[in-house]
């Protein structure tokens, strides 16, 4: 309460010029609060007897209602005395008797006492009295005890048990606030201030008071000095009485010395600045002497205020913050001893708001070197005392004052932006040194279980002022790079200590840092050619790649978050693939775009094969297994070059990249990868397919061969790889041989569809022959195509038991074979033109007539001799389609020679076939 009669005796000063019935008024005020703070007291005191009263009434009433079984044993043999029941505490004493011994309760029946009025003491009237019940027999040992009646409700005059109504609450407060310790000390202060007040002003103004202004001063000023002394001789035996006494003597001595100065001019401005000083210090030594912290506010908001209204309006800036440096040592000093964090903030917020005042009237670019210093220790003070308020705590770890550890840079800084300007070095070193100090404390307050919660805000506040002078000090490239990297390591730190909101700052700087980048592009465009990766903004991608990779890999090992994990780790696939396209692009040469694009690829694969196991970090079969697939349609791009093959530099650098992306797959075997099929199916057909177009162009383009040789060497390099998957699945497999097995009935389906197209596209060939002579049959797309049968037939041989539909079909596609090689005949042959007008030819109707019945009276007679009644009757039906061709198509041709041959072969094979086997072979 000391400050508050400070401040009271404060206003004494304003009262010496003008009190007089205002200041009764208060002073009557302040009484009749008094009273009413007595009222409501005594009022309060009243309601709790009556509750009291009330209880012991519930007590008296349980024998009562105990007693009302037992009348029907009023024969009953009379029974000892039973003992007393010890009684309430409250009514233990009866009522007096003479010579002051207290007569027994029970003998005597209390007599019901007379209400009063609650205020006088004064009798009501006997009507308004409540009639109470005699308590009755208290009964003995044996008599069964009833249950427990609940307490009756108090009446409802009693005031004590009701809410209070608002008047009341504020009466309460008002109680609260003056009436708390001694409050007859404290309302004797106050109605003294006020009755000298207006015995002065009355002296003064009935002209009794004839002295000199100094004499009234000095008197003034003596009787706060004796009221001040006699405080502190009271101040061990009653604390509340002599510091109240000692707050308000400073307060009226530092009125009297700014009156002496201001209003009448009796002290210069050094004589009171050197006195206000020293009743600073003094208020202050009295403080930490006798634990007030409330007397050290006093005294230092006067420190603090004193410059400003003892100001002469010289602007001398060096002796104002001289002066305001002593008292943020003195606070310091006193955050040594005392956690009084009330001092620490008026010292902050005085030493701040005044500095900023000072600087925006008065601050000027060459007052910098007499500025500055002043301001970083005005920083370093403010820094430190939390550090001193956290130490000097009870608690187990140590309390924080945030407002002091947050808000010093946070106004200290902008104050610095003041005093530089535009100069974004002197801002990022300035930056720089404030993230060094809070490091630096970081590190230290580690060392200190206590100052954990100071370590790490102060961590925390490093890092902001770290990542603040990054874009100050660099362009906005760099600064994208700086922030991935810093981003990177708070998400580690953040998974490391498990503090979320350091990891979530750690994904929002990844964030800024592709913003940043985005930023950058404005002024240099990246499509303006620079070294190959040894660029600026190469680093920047891989910088970014780095971060968002390492922070997905951090939450995935942490188990936490996958969804981010997964986004992040999406993006830094991203910024890598960006990374190439972009070098590639701009650095290389686009005639060869897609070989480099597969070069990029195998590197991505590469990196993704040897880190996969280490990192323990399975999602990485991600860029892996997309890698080796997106080779298959990056090596069909390098197609398009029409005087290049992939036999030729440098495009020959395919057979390297496909050759070493093959052992990447091994990579993807433990843990087993969903992708592992697609990326080596990928790279299956990738190889099957380079080779077969790099054939087909080099043996059409170059060696001029024609378009029988072409089918054939299209499909031999799946043919090839059919076959060894066919036969050698293990080497077919490698490197994953052993999961080879699942996926190769796909392969096998998916070469053996391609396979079966290019057959059934290879009969509608002409199958030129050239440079060599063409033979039938011995051609090679005719032999390509007998080759593809005998497969075939071999696959079939292998399954007879279980698909005999499979053998009709070979037998369709082995028929439908011959008749288009009797149509190539008369083509190459006859010379006939290879179009559907071939069929209108006499030539070739007589060819494909005793072709077909040739093959009829084959299978015919073959089924006769091994007893196959399936192919006998195939044999039947083939010829029975002859005979029906001569009936309808061929009949028109027996005007000349080759209708005729055709009708006499057929009667000629068919006499040889009734001699042979004229009936179908009996089944065994």
């Amino acid at each position: 309460m000391s400050w508050i009669l400070g401040i009271v005796g404060a206003f004494l000063g304003l009262f010496i010029a003008d009190a007089s019935r205002e200041g009764f008024g208060l002073v009557a005020g302040a009484l009749v609060g008094a009273l009413l703070g007595m009222v409501v007291r005594a009022r309060g005191r009243i309601g709790d007897l009556e509750r009291r009263l009330d209880r012991v009434e519930a007590l008296a009433r349980r024998p009562a209602a105990a007693a009302a079984p037992a009348a029907d044993a009023a024969t009953a043999p009379p029974k000892p005395a039973p003992a007393p029941v010890p009684p309430d505490p409250e009514v233990a004493a009866g009522p007096v008797g003479p010579g002051g011994a207290p007569t027994p309760a029970v003998a005597t029946p209390a007599a019901p006492p007379i209400p009063t009025d609650g205020l006088s003491g004064a009798p009501q009237p006997a009507a308004a009295t409540p009639a109470r019940a005699t308590p009755p027999a208290i009964p003995g040992p044996g008599t069964p005890q009833p249950p427990p009646i609940p307490e009756a409700d108090p009446a409802p005059w009693n005031l004590g048990a009701r809410e209070p109504d608002v008047v009341e609450k504020a009466v309460a407060v008002v109680k609260g606030w003056l009436f708390e310790g001694n409050v007859p000390v404290k309302l004797g202060v106050l109605v003294l201030l006020f009755g000298v007040a207006a015995a002065i002003k009355y002296a003064a103004d009935a002209g009794w008071l004839t002295m000199p202004i100094e004499f009234r001063l000095a008197g003034i000023a003596a009787g706060a000095i004796a009221g001040l002394v006699w405080g502190l001789r009271r101040a061990p035996e009653q604390p509340a009485f002599g510091l109240s006494l000692q707050g308000g003597a400073i307060g009226i001595l530092l009125l009297v010395v700014f009156a002496a100065f201001r209003n009448y001019e009796v002290l210069g401005a050094m004589p009171a600045f050197v006195l206000v000083v020293i009743l600073v210090a003094g208020a202050s030594v009295l403080a930490v002497k006798q634990d007030a912290p409330a007397l050290a506010v006093l005294g230092f908001i006067g420190g603090y205020l004193a410059p400003v209204l003892l100001s002469t309006g010289s602007g001398n800036h060096v002796a104002l913050f001289s002066y305001y440096a002593v008292l943020n040592a003195a606070v310091f000093a006193i955050a040594w001893q005392r956690p009084w964090r009330a001092l620490n903030l008026v010292g902050f917020v005085f030493t701040f708001v005044i500095g900023a005042m000072w600087g925006e009237k008065y601050y000027a670019p060459e007052k910098f070197a007499t500025v500055e210093p002043f301001l970083i220790l005005f920083f370093l003070f403010y820094v430190a005392i939390p550090v001193l308020y956290a130490l000097a705590g009870r608690h187990r770890n140590g309390k924080v004052d945030g407002t002091l550890l947050f808000g010093t840079p946070l106004l200290a800084f902008p104050m610095q932006v003041g005093l530089i300007g535009d100069d974004r070095f002197g801002l990022a070193a300035s930056a720089v040194f404030v993230a060094a100090v809070y490091t630096g404390l970081a590190l230290w307050a580690r060392r200190n279980q206590r100052l954990r919660d100071l370590a790490q805000s102060a961590a925390g506040m490093g890092v902001v002022f770290a990542t603040l002078a990054i874009p100050l000090a660099l362009t906005a490239r760099w600064t994208s790079a700086a922030w991935a990297l810093q981003g990177s390591g708070m998400v580690w730190l953040g998974l490391r200590q498990e503090r979320r909101l350091v990891r979530w700052g750690g994904l929002a700087l990844l964030v800024l840092a592709v913003l940043a980048w985005m930023v950058s592009l404005v002024d240099t465009h990246i499509d303006s050619a620079d070294r190959f990766l040894a660029n600026p903004h190469a680093l920047n991608l891989g910088l970014l790649t780095l971060g968002w990779l390492f922070a997905s890999w951090l939450y995935e090992r942490a188990g936490k978050a996958q969804a981010v994990a997964v986004i992040y780790f999406l993006g830094g696939l991203a910024w890598w693939s960006l990374l190439g396209l972009c070098e590639i692009e701009v650095n290389l040469s686009p005639e060869f775009d897609a070989l480099y694009y597969g070069g990029f690829a195998l590197v991505t694969a590469v990196l993704a094969a040897l880190l996969r196991a280490p990192l323990a970090w399975p999602r990485l079969s991600w860029p892996l297994a997309a890698s080796v697939v997106l080779m298959l349609p990056l090596s069909l791009a390098s197609q398009e070059h029409h005087t290049v093959t992939l036999f030729d530099a440098p495009l020959a650098l395919w057979w390297a990249v496909l050759a070493l992306a093959l052992p990447t797959l091994a990579a993807l075997r433990q843990p087993l990868s969903r992708g592992l099929l697609f990326a080596h199916l990928a790279w299956l057909v990738a190889v099957a397919a380079a080779a077969g177009l790099t054939l087909l162009r080099v043996l059409d383009e170059r060696a001029g061969l024609a378009d029988g040789w072409l089918l054939p060497a299209v499909l031999a390099p799946v043919a090839l790889m059919f076959a060894l998957a066919w036969t050698r699945p293990r080497l077919a497999g490698w490197p994953v041989a052993d999961e080879f097995p699942r996926w190769r009935p796909a392969w096998l389906g998916l070469a053996g569809l391609t396979l079966g197209l290019g057959w059934v596209f290879g009969n509608f060939m002409p199958g030129d022959s050239r440079p060599l002579p063409w033979l039938p049959l011995l051609n090679p797309l005719e032999l390509s195509l007998v080759l593809g049968l005998v497969v075939a037939a071999a696959w079939l041989r292998q399954h007879t038991d279980r698909d005999r539909l499979g053998s009709l079909a070979w037998a369709g596609a082995a028929l439908f074979m011959l008749t288009m090689a009797v149509l190539r005949a008369c083509h190459q042959l006859a010379d006939l033109p290879w179009s559907a007008s071939l069929l209108g030819e006499t030539l070739a109707q007589t060819s494909l007539t005793v072709t077909w019945c040739l093959a009829g009276v084959t299978a015919w007679i073959l089924g006769s001799r091994r007893l196959d009644r399936g192919l006998w009757w195939l044999g039947a039906g083939l010829l029975g389609v002859v005979l029906l061709k001569l009936l309808v198509v061929d009949r028109q041709f027996v005007g000349n020679i080759a209708g005729i041959v055709s009708f006499v072969v057929v009667g000629l094979l068919l006499i040889i076939v009734g001699r042979i086997a004229p009936t179908p072979p009996r089944s065994e």
